[in-house]
């Protein structure tokens, strides 16, 4: 929200040194914001008190704008504006896609005696309160479930299930995998030994430069750059590094964690390579939680996975063991209303998505060593 403000101040106070809208009268202004911002005539009431302000000298034209912005009637506006349907309708009827043969074979036995950690993302899981204490926590994600967004659920369901595995403690060792800056390795920071954070971190890259900066390299010697919140700063790195020839040595880690990541190292086979380096480098009994995008029609994709392909380059080459069974359902109303990419990245809620043709979401797999 600061950065749509600051982003229109600077592009209004541009037009105000342009003299567009200095040839407006104070009256004329305010009415022009009104309908602009707020898509609607002024109140009386409201036009007056900041016209007297005007009057007073308390208040510029820049103050206006920013209190309009800052509004509760603007943030309802700009949220309802975002919205593709009721979340409602994603609390039921669910559709179980695959049959889950496939992946017996790499599931430990017994399994996770537990809730279900290995899954697709799952709306119902903003109900569970613990679950949704740690959205909260994590201090970026809405906690309007209006917006609800599948990157929410990455981020929360491996904190989570990390959790549930008994894995996060005091004298645990961390690896994030294509880490960026997300908030994830600031929250283990705060609960755990050590957190490594690896990234290309490549500043003429796309991930550098376009939606939330992942790339940007000065998280390398500022990390604070980007911390959501306060964190135990002796306790988390920023390493550039590829995820596909990890400079560890073996059985270095607890936990190692990849987010949306795998899926860009380069094609399925440097997907598992990077798999392969996941596995040798996590300690036996460690946990590696890993979320990737899963196809769940009959297209193909270059860089997203079937799930014969998620077996094959993700689970397989890892050596590692599913903690339990993955459940592959996904609520009926998103698969039959998906997400339409790019046009309806910012509409919420955001679950099922499609890429000319392809529709896919967001798998989280828990493995042990």
């Amino acid at each position: 929200m600061k950065h749509r403000v600051k982003c229109f101040l600077k592009g209004l106070k541009l037009l105000l040194k342009k003299d567009v809208l200095i040839l407006l009268g104070d009256s004329g202004f305010i009415e022009a914001m009104y309908r602009v911002l707020l898509g609607r005539p002024s109140d009386p009431e409201g036009k007056e008190n900041y016209l007297r302000a005007f009057e007073r000298g308390d208040k510029t034209r820049i103050d206006i704008v920013q209190e309009i912005i800052e509004s509760d009637e603007y943030r309802n506006n700009l949220t309802n504006k975002r919205i593709k349907y009721d979340y409602n309708l994603l609390l039921k009827d669910f559709v179980k896609l695959f049959d889950v043969k496939g992946v017996l074979p790499y599931t430990e036995d017994p399994p996770f005696d537990g809730p279900l950690l290995c899954g697709l993302a799952d709306p119902r899981l903003w109900l569970d309160e613990e679950w949704f204490e740690i959205l909260k926590s994590l201090k970026v994600i809405p906690e309007d479930l209006r917006m609800m967004h599948r990157k929410g659920y990455e981020w929360v369901h491996v904190c989570f299930a990390l959790g549930k595995l008994g894995v996060i403690n005091e004298g645990a060792r961390c690896l994030g995998v294509g880490a960026g800056h997300e908030p994830v390795s600031y929250w283990l920071a705060n609960r755990t030994g050590h957190v490594v954070a690896i990234d290309l971190y490549k500043d003429d890259s796309d991930w550098a430069n376009h939606g939330g900066s992942e790339g940007d390299s000065s998280v390398i010697n500022d990390p604070g750059k980007y911390a959501p919140f306060p964190y135990r700063k002796e306790r988390l790195e920023f390493k550039r590094m590829d995820g596909r020839d990890l400079n560890f040595e073996d059985n270095s880690f607890d936990i190692v964690f990849t987010i949306s990541s795998i899926e860009h190292f380069g094609g399925h086979s440097q997907s598992a390579k990077s798999m392969a380096e996941i596995g040798r480098v996590l300690k036996p009994g460690g946990v590696a939680a890993v979320v990737t995008e899963l196809i769940i029609n009959d297209k193909e994709h270059e860089e997203f996975f079937s799930l014969d392909q998620l077996i094959k380059y993700v689970i397989a080459p890892s050596g590692l063991k599913l903690v339990q069974t993955p459940v592959f359902e996904v609520p009926r109303y998103a698969l039959e209303h998906p997400s339409v990419m790019p046009k309806e990245s910012t509409l919420t809620p955001h679950f099922v998505l499609d890429i000319n043709g392809v529709i896919y979401t967001s798998v989280c797999l828990m493995l042990r060593k």
